[in-house]
């Protein structure tokens, strides 16, 4: 999937959710793809699993939806979902897919086109995260790799003239450690793309 597709798709979704309503400031996207990646520390720290669905059943406590046997849920082992199984996927994976989310809307606000810098071609998403240059350099632990996207993220605010080079480094990143770790990146990102066309004008938040 082309890199213009996913983000004329992705911003074209924040802005009908009140995004772009009034003017944003780099500081405040970049802050905010910052809180994405101390999201996904929150989510490591808390020993959350890379992608999971929180079971509703108990108003008063929420907790990871994983029976072990039917004793623990009576629909262990079923392919049908309970009306109790969250709909909004969690974890680490997907606070990282959220920062990419929010790069990909900052691309898609400034009018960014992601192109091969030798061909002038435009780039697919699947090359962000099947460089093996970027695979080999992957650290494994989940907080390293974290302090590595706050860095790209904040070099994206200090050098402008680089800044599409920085988020895209950490876009590279996150996805890239995302399917080392067995998942399918862009899938797990259009999944929680969906989910948030669901959500209600800015998410119910301020900014």
């Amino acid at each position: 999937m082309l890199i213009k597709e996913l983000v004329a798709e992705i911003h074209q979704n924040a802005v009908a959710h009140g995004w772009w309503d009034s003017e944003r400031s780099i500081e405040e996207i970049d802050a905010l793809i910052h809180s994405e990646w101390s999201e996904a520390l929150e989510e490591a720290r808390m020993g959350h699993p890379l992608v999971y669905r929180v079971c509703l059943e108990d108003p008063e406590e929420e907790s990871i939806c994983q029976p072990k046997d039917a004793s623990d849920c009576m629909m262990y082992g079923k392919e049908t979902r309970c009306k109790f199984y969250g709909k909004k996927p969690e974890g680490i994976a997907v606070e990282l897919i959220d920062g990419c989310i929010r790069i990909l809307d900052y691309f898609g606000k400034v009018g960014l086109i992601a192109k091969d810098a030798e061909t002038g071609n435009d780039l697919n998403i699947e090359e962000e995260y099947n460089d093996p240059a970027v695979t080999d350099l992957l650290p494994r632990d989940a907080v390293i790799l974290i302090a590595n996207l706050h860095t790209a993220t904040s070099y994206a605010l200090d050098q402008e003239n680089y800044r599409e080079y920085f988020f895209l480094t950490a876009l590279s990143l996150a996805m890239s450690w995302i399917k080392a770790n067995g998942i399918d990146p862009l899938a797990l990102l259009m999944e929680k793309h969906e989910y948030n066309k669901t959500r209600p004008y800015k998410h119910g938040k301020q900014f």
